[in-house]
């Protein structure tokens, strides 16, 4: 863990961390106490830097507070066990928790990233799944440990899916397709547009990466969606398929596609 280069990021507020670290290296029973006064005493501005790497972690700072990084460097100089630092996410309210989730990007993966992660999986707050797996690698970093298979990979995927968060935003895991999570989308798909609500976009770009019975012709039937971001994601996935007999679907939608990066992708598609 690049703990020197979390307090570099602290600023003029790195002495008072100091001194909060001193003051719960003396009473680790002050710990529930200091944490969350973080966001007042050390600030929420964010932080910047856009995304770099920081020891294991990739990140992309401009998501991270102030307060974030402070929570990730003492938790980090006091080797928090998994029981403290669940414990401040169970007792914490709203704004504390997203801290505490946040804080696990630059910690060791280890039993509390897995006993969070089930948490955010069973929570629709937005903000904490945003915070425990979007804007840095913690979601591919934390998948094989015990408790954070395949299956339970799949499931907060699919929250993420459910709540419309971009996958890009989870770095690295569309390497992490696979066959039934396709089918979990897929249907989580069919369902939605029954209902007549929209389709998570990425859908499609996993679809392409682990074709499922039904994806191919989900992918070309994206290519005549009215919503862009919808053919782009249908375009790609269709790419990542890497089937030349598909060459005519894309042939046949290129004169009419209006937006110069699907049109890219269908030139790549129609061999051209």
């Amino acid at each position: 863990m690049a703990l020197p280069e979390l307090r570099s990021l602290l600023g003029d507020a790195a002495t008072l961390a100091d001194a909060l670290l001193t003051e719960v290296r003396a009473d680790r029973s002050r710990l529930p106490v200091v944490f969350p006064g973080l966001p007042r005493r050390v600030g929420r501005d964010a932080v910047r830097g856009g995304r770099r790497a920081l020891g294991a972690a990739t990140v992309d700072l401009d998501a991270f507070r102030r307060c974030d990084v402070a929570a990730a460097w003492l938790l980090g100089s006091l080797a928090a066990t998994a029981d403290e630092v669940t414990g401040l996410y169970a007792h914490g309210d709203i704004d504390e928790r997203a801290m505490a989730l946040r804080s696990l990007h630059f910690l060791p993966v280890g039993p509390a990233t897995v006993a969070l992660f089930g948490e955010v999986q069973r929570t629709n707050v937005v903000l904490h799944l945003e915070a425990a797996v979007c804007d840095g690698d913690l979601f591919v970093r934390t998948l094989g440990q015990h408790g954070f298979d395949q299956t339970a990979a799949n499931r907060l995927l699919l929250k993420l899916a459910f709540l419309d968060l971009p996958l890009a935003r989870v770095f690295g895991a569309e390497r992490t397709a696979n066959g039934e999570l396709s089918r979990m989308l897929r249907d989580l798909a069919t369902e939605r547009e029954a209902a007549g609500r929209s389709v998570w976009r990425d859908t499609n770009r996993l679809l392409g990466r682990a074709p499922c019975p039904g994806a191919v012709a989900r992918l070309i039937g994206g290519l005549e969606h009215g919503d862009d971001g919808v053919r782009l994601a249908a375009a790609e996935g269709l790419l990542a398929l890497g089937r030349q007999d598909l060459a005519p679907f894309a042939k046949e939608r290129l004169d009419r596609e209006p937006r110069a990066d699907v049109q890219a992708l269908l030139r790549r598609l129609a061999g051209g």
